[in-house]
């Protein structure tokens, strides 16, 4: 039986294409996994006349770990820095797994405390965002997926 995992997947509104083509790639990896059963939460997913801020809230706090989707925007957002951000960095925060969606200045930008955290980046230095060809898109995908697994295997006990 595979291990549920609630993802909360924190993104600007200002990179939602992008974003929406990042967690597309990203589910093709995460489904077929043979430990781990994942759910994505997005806002995406809220219905006209919901009380959308009630409904992230409780999305916050039903997850098990957040997918953070760092871009410029994404920095920038008040909302983000108010409500999400301190859900996931800091003393006592749930588990996360930043990537970064588009490129920041790891040294000029204020990371809003996740310069504290290994940041995914394929290689180790590009951006979803600048990976503009389906092999490298589908690469970024597949190292990402490696990484959360291991991420997980290590949270909950390696089961191999």
């Amino acid at each position: 039986m595979r291990t549920p995992v609630p993802f909360f997947v924190s993104y600007a509104h200002l990179d939602s294409r992008i974003a929406t083509t990042f967690t597309n790639r990203l589910t093709e990896q995460l489904a077929p996994s043979g430990r781990y059963d994942y759910a994505l939460w997005r806002d995406t997913e809220l219905l006209v006349g919901d009380r959308w801020h009630d409904e992230i809230v409780q999305a916050l706090d039903a997850c098990q770990l957040g997918l953070l989707l760092i871009s410029p925007a994404f920095l920038a957002s008040d909302y983000i820095t108010r409500h999400e951000l301190p859900r996931f960095v800091g003393n006592g925060a749930k588990s996360i797994i930043p990537v970064m969606l588009k490129a920041v200045s790891l040294q000029r930008h204020d990371l809003k405390g996740l310069d504290q955290y290994q940041i995914f980046r394929l290689d180790n230095v590009k951006p979803f965002a600048d990976c503009t060809t389906d092999a490298t898109r589908r690469r970024f995908a597949e190292g990402l997926f490696g990484q959360i697994e291991s991420r997980l295997d290590r949270l909950f006990g390696n089961r191999s």
